[in-house]
C-alpha cells in the first residue's frame, strides 16, 4: 500500500498465519478497529528514494515471511536482493528475525540502537554457557517472584520455540538517538524511545510529518512494558517519558509495526497514559494487603484473558508487565516491597 510518494507500507505474516488471512484481518481490522488476541502480522516499511532501498523492519523468518516480503517490494519494482539499508526499530523476533537472511541476500547495512546491538550480541552470539546462565538466572528472578514451580520450570523458554524462526544479523551502524538517516530525498531523525525495548526508536520524517512508530505507537493496543533481568530498572517510566518526547513532534501520519496506520497522535498518546494510568490504580488494588508480582498478576483483568489460561511465554509477558507497574509504583512511593523466603512481596505504603 503507496502511503505517500516513495513510501510503502508492506506486511509479512506471523507464523501459522498465510499471507492472505494476515491480509484479510488487516483489511478487517483497519475498516473496523478492535483488540486481537494474537498478532497476525508485521508491516514492514519500503523508502524507495534516488536509488536507495530501505526497509523499516522486516518480520519473521519464515519462508511464507519472506515470500510476501518480496511480493510486496517487487509490486513497487525493486526485490530483496537490491536492498541498501535495513532499519530494526527493535530486536523483538518479529521486527529482527528475517535480518540475517535479508543481509546474506543484499549485504544490505544493518542499522539499530547500541542497546538493541548488545542485546544481539549477548543472545544470538554469545556462546551456550552464556545463554544457559541467563535462562537460569530467569528461572530464579521468576521464582523470586513467587512464580510456581512449573510455569517457572517453563517461563525461561518461552520464547526459545520462536528462535528457530529467527536468522539474526550483527548491527553495522549503531545510533542513540538524535542521528539524522538520509535516504535519498528522505531525512529520518533517530528518536530513542526506550520502554517496550531498550534501545527501541522511531523514526521521524519532519518534511513529511511522517512517524514510523514501531511498537512505541500503535492504533489499539499498547506494547508489552515488561521489568525483566535484561531490562531497564523501571521501564514503565521510560516508556511514559518516551511518549512525551514523541507528543512534542509535529506528526500528520503514525506508520506502527503492527496493526493499521493512524492520524491522531496526540489523542492516541493521551488513551495510552491513560491505560496505564488506570492499569496503575487496579494494580495496586490487587496488592491488597500484600502479594508477589504472581499473585497481581492472576488478579488483573487482562484484555485477552486470565493469566491461567495464557501459555507460558504470554504468562511471562504478564509477569514482566506487572512488575513494570509494580515498580513504577514502588518509585512513586505508593508501594514497599519487602523479601519473605526468597520472595518478593509488595505492601501498600
Amino acid at each position: 500500500m503507496k502511503i505517500t510518494d516513495g513510501v510503502f507500507q508492506l506486511l509479512t505474516p506471523f507464523p501459522k498465519f498465510s499471507t492472505a488471512e494476515a491480509r484479510k484481518i488487516h483489511g478487517e481490522i483497519r475498516d473496523k478497529p478492535k483488540v486481537l488476541k494474537g498478532l497476525p502480522y508485521v508491516l514492514p516499511y519500503l523508502i524507495i528514494s534516488n536509488g536507495e532501498i530501505t526497509l523499516i523492519d522486516c518480520g519473521w523468518n519464515t519462508d511464507t515471511a519472506f515470500e510476501a516480503l518480496t511480493e510486496g517490494m517487487e509490486e513497487h519494482g525493486v526485490s530483496p536482493e537490491a536492498l541498501t539499508k535495513l532499519i530494526i526499530t527493535h530486536v523483538h523476533p518479529d521486527h529482527f528475525g528475517m535480518s540475517g537472511r535479508l543481509k546474506e541476500i543484499s549485504n544490505c547495512e544493518i542499522i539499530m540502537h547500541e542497546k538493541e546491538s548488545d542485546f544481539v550480541d549477548s543472545r544470538y552470539f554469545a556462546d551456550k554457557s552464556f545463554t544457559n546462565e541467563v535462562q537460569n538466572d530467569m528461572q530464579r528472578y521468576m521464582r523470586q517472584h513467587g512464580v510456581p514451580d512449573l510455569p517457572a520450570d517453563l517461563m525461561p523458554k518461552g520464547s526459545m520455540n520462536r528462535m528457530q524462526n529467527v536468522l539474526p544479523a550483527k548491527a553495522d551502524t549503531k545510533v542513540r538517538g538524535g542521528e539524522h538517516l538520509n535516504i535519498g530525498d528522505f531525512d529520518l531523525e533517530v528518536v530513542w524511545t526506550p520502554g517496550h525495548a531498550p534501545g527501541h526508536i522511531c523514526l521521524y520524517e519532519e518534511n513529511r510529518k511522517i512517524l514510523f512508530s514501531g511498537d512505541h505507537i500503535l492504533p489499539t493496543i499498547t506494547p508489552n512494558i515488561s521489568l525483566h533481568i535484561q531490562s531497564a530498572d523501571n521501564p514503565l517510566r521510560d516508556y511514559i517519558s518516551s511518549l512525551e518526547i514523541v507528543e512534542e513532534l509535529d506528526v500528520e501520519h503514525v506508520l506502527p509495526a503492527h496493526e493499521f496506520d493512524i492520524r491522531e497522535l496526540k489523542r492516541r498518546i493521551l488513551e495510552i497514559r491513560d491505560h496505564h494510568y488506570a492499569r496503575l490504580d487496579e494494580m495496586l488494588k490487587c496488592v491488597d494487603a500484600g502479594a508477589t508480582a504472581w499473585d497481581v498478576a492472576g488478579r488483573v483483568q487482562w484484555t485477552t484473558g486470565t493469566l491461567a489460561d495464557f501459555d507460558p511465554f504470554t504468562q511471562r509477558a504478564a509477569v514482566g508487565e506487572t512488575l513494570a507497574h509494580l515498580e513504577y509504583l514502588f518509585e512513586e512511593g505508593r508501594l514497599s516491597k519487602i523479601k519473605r523466603d526468597e520472595q518478593l512481596f509488595w505492601i501498600p505504603v
